[in-house]
């Protein structure tokens, strides 16, 4: 079973992924901020991550170079209410983007592509 934590500081948005993500079978974490995350990730291995931007104090652009130094081989969806194009300049290099506004049922074909390979 794949592990997914999800980043994100709206209370209704990381429930709804939660429950999405549950229902489809995957083990999911929750954090509504940087430390959170990395409270999470210290102590579990997850084979995703969804990651807001706009997070309180620390940044999801700020977390994600944190990641990406600490743990290379993460797998990142950057999850937001910016336009595609502003995510992939703002958090360079992540392994796929989902625009907030999109459906529910594009992010779980994001997720489900990007933990097959």
């Amino acid at each position: 079973m794949n592990t997914i934590l999800v980043v994100d500081d709206e209370d209704k948005i990381r429930s709804v992924y939660t429950t999405v993500l549950k229902r489809e079978g995957f083990n999911v974490f929750g954090a509504a901020n940087a430390e959170d995350a990395h409270s999470i990730l210290l102590k579990n291995p997850v084979d995703l991550i969804l990651l807001d931007i706009n997070l309180p104090k620390i940044d999801g652009t700020t977390l994600y170079k944190l990641i990406h130094t600490f743990y290379p081989h993460a797998k990142i969806i950057v999850s937001s209410v910016y336009p595609l194009e502003d995510q992939k300049i703002l958090v360079q290099g992540a392994t796929d983007y989902y625009d907030k506004s999109d459906s529910i049922k594009v992010l779980l074909h994001k997720v489900k592509d990007v933990l097959k390979h």
